[in-house]
């Protein structure tokens, strides 16, 4: 029993550990990210974007189907597939590596996938929080002197985050308005 080696159950039991692993990556993954990234705590927050865990998901099926091809069938054309994707599992999970946003004394940057915004306090006119009625949460929309503006959903900001926003546009005198969403 168990003398020849069946690469079919080997990659069909692979992707059954990343099944049963995956959620535990999922669980973990903003922690590893806090700690891991290099930023001064007592005067800067660091928010992973919820989109993160979505990444994982997506990367964590990816390999799933790649051994499960692999499981199924194993000759050159399903070797490239398999390399293929596992390729792009690696993508998909650096993408979910890549997505946040630092709140610090002298800038906010912000990550979302391939996108880096990167302002200095100085470079905004006005922040504005919209709220809905009854409720803590609501977006924050920055408009810089030349007119640009992006938002913050409140998906991706927590209150520590909402308040440093208040305290660093109130330090940097930069206009800072509370009103209802319309």
């Amino acid at each position: 029993m168990f003398k020849n080696f069946s690469p079919s159950l080997f990659f069909a039991m692979a992707a059954v550990t990343v099944l049963i692993v995956a959620p535990f990556i999922m669980i973990f993954h903003p922690i590893f990210q806090n700690e891991f990234f290099q930023f001064n705590n007592s005067s800067a927050t660091f928010i992973p974007n919820p989109l993160n865990l979505r990444l994982v998901l997506v990367t964590s099926f990816v390999l799933i189907v790649m051994l499960w091809i692999l499981a199924y069938r194993r000759n050159m054309k399903f070797y490239l597939i398999g390399l293929l994707l596992f390729i792009l599992s690696i993508g998909i999970g650096y993408l979910s590596t890549q997505n946040y946003l630092l709140i610090s004394q002298e800038q906010l940057e912000r990550h979302h996938l391939l996108e880096e915004q990167k302002y200095r306090w100085e470079e905004f006119d006005e922040v504005v929080y919209e709220y809905v009625v009854g409720s803590n949460k609501g977006d924050i929309t920055f408009t810089t002197k030349t007119g640009e503006q992006f938002v913050i959903k409140e998906k991706e900001l927590h209150s520590t985050g909402k308040s440093m926003i208040y305290h660093f546009s109130r330090a940097n005198e930069v206009t800072y308005i509370e009103r209802e969403k319309r």
